[in-house]
């Protein structure tokens, strides 16, 4: 650095997985032999390129514009100190108070912010929109916990909300209390329009406060957030998030008057049950959400059957390090992935699926929505989409949480129950809740699975 020698690194070794001699010949083969039939037909073949050897030695087309705040400022938000992300007016939360934090790696999915307008610093006010940026790492981790070539949905969700999280500080709504706050997501409606792949590049977010209000000691904020990839729109929804006090958080009850299917005793009888499996198609022991499920493909409140999970709370899982410092939860968008693990099981069963099972989860209904000319709004948010017949669009769905699961819980419940099945298209949609020692605290509306 400057001249100066400031690192030593000696016997470094490099191992290269996931290619063989014969791989990259046929790569190499198949790229000549492309061309050749190009040149017979005039058609483009695109197999080549699309290749998994081929995506390993071709970089994703990032989009990395100039930073305002860049990673180093928001790591320092998630797990510094906080006077190095936003000034001196944050100091006292440096040390001597706690502040609600991003969420830190290898949960962190917000690389820098790139536009800020209609808004101050420490000025909380609706109005403000920000630009935010996530640049996919095309080895990310949770590629191969997932088991998918495609992003989980719980990252997908938190690349969304986490620039929400830091509009939020950046307003100063922590300077509002004399009493130390938490930050909580409390639901949101949204559509996914795109999958994202580890070639996707870099993620956009454009993220606007619809909405503040304050009462007895709590901050209600409402978000719209539009999240693209090179233009096009994957994520788009709208979401709410709450500061709330240590003694408001202790004191939750949950979702009233839940209604949560509970089996019968045939029901019961007749589901199978079994360790949730560590090989593929599903999740790594990672990134499972649940130990154990029990199943059934028929009997629930609409004759389809239903999937309920369980999960022992580890405290020292890697989560509770990550999300957040200094003030431990699961996240809830793990919650929403457990919904999604159960439905893979499901489906598994009833598909009789193999290790090679690719899932879409959310289903982005029959995958040619984007075919077509002309515009169809979005749900709340007004971004538009290419338009097709309605019965081809993916679908909205909806969470809801009012709760929160922290170290010293014991054991997580996780039901799901199937509301329509389409065979010929293996499409399903489901509705449940997620409960915490018998405590029911998330909701899962018109979540959707399909098998491609």
């Amino acid at each position: 650095a400057d001249g100066k020698p400031i690192v030593e690194i000696t016997d470094m070794s490099v191992r290269l997985t996931g290619l063989s001699r014969e791989k990259v010949e046929r790569l190499w083969s198949g790229k000549k032999n492309t061309g050749d039939r190009r040149q017979e037909t005039g058609a483009e073949d695109s197999s080549s390129i699309l290749s998994p050897d081929f995506c390993l030695l071709t970089p994703p087309p990032y989009d990395r514009r100039t930073a305002i705040f860049d990673t180093n400022r928001i790591t320092a938000f998630a797990i510094g100190k906080p006077s190095e992300a936003f000034g001196d007016r944050y100091r006292v939360f440096d040390d001597e108070r706690k502040i609600a934090r991003l969420p830190g790696p290898p949960f962190q999915f917000l690389d820098r912010v790139v536009s800020i307008e209609n808004c101050q610093p420490w000025k909380l006010e609706a109005g403000g929109e920000i630009v935010a940026q996530y640049d996919i790492p095309v080895e990310a981790w949770y590629f191969a916990a997932n088991r998918q070539p495609t992003m989980p949905f719980a990252v997908l969700l938190e690349t969304a909300l986490q620039p929400c999280g830091w509009l939020a500080a950046y307003l100063g709504s922590a300077l509002t209390s004399e009493t130390d706050l938490s930050f909580r997501n409390l639901g949101g409606k949204a559509i996914q329009y795109r999958e994202v792949t580890p070639q996707s590049g870099t993620l956009t977010t454009k993220v606007k406060i619809t909405k503040v209000s304050q009462s007895g000691g709590m901050i209600i904020q409402n978000f719209d957030y539009h999240l693209s990839c090179h233009g096009e729109p994957v994520y788009v929804g709208d979401t709410y998030f709450g500061f709330f006090a240590k003694a408001s958080l202790a004191n939750q009850v949950g979702i009233r008057d839940a209604r949560v299917f509970v089996p019968s005793a045939d029901e019961s009888a007749r589901a199978s049950r079994f360790d949730s499996p560590d090989a593929a198609p599903f999740a790594n022991a990672e990134f499972q959400m649940v130990d154990n499920a029990e199943l059934l493909l028929d009997g629930g409140p609409h004759g389809l059957g239903f999937v309920r999970g369980t999960m022992r709370v580890d405290p020292g899982a890697w989560f509770f390090k990550a999300h957040f410092y200094q003030d431990p939860v699961v996240p809830g968008s793990l919650g929403l992935e457990s919904f999604f693990q159960l439905l893979k099981f499901y489906a598994a069963a009833r598909w009789r699926l193999g290790p090679d099972a690719r899932f879409q989860t959310p289903s982005l209904g029959s995958g040619q929505w984007a075919v077509g000319s002309g515009q169809v709004k979005t749900p709340k948010v007004g971004v538009t989409a290419p338009a097709t017949p309605h019965s081809l669009l993916p679908t909205p769905h909806e969470w809801v949480y009012r709760g929160q699961v922290i170290p010293r819980d014991e054991l997580v419940t996780v039901t799901a129950v199937i509301r329509t099945i389409d065979d010929a298209t293996r499409q399903l949609t489901a509705e449940g809740f997620l409960s915490v020692d018998g405590r029911v605290i998330y909701q899962m509306k018109n979540f959707s699975l399909s098998v491609t």
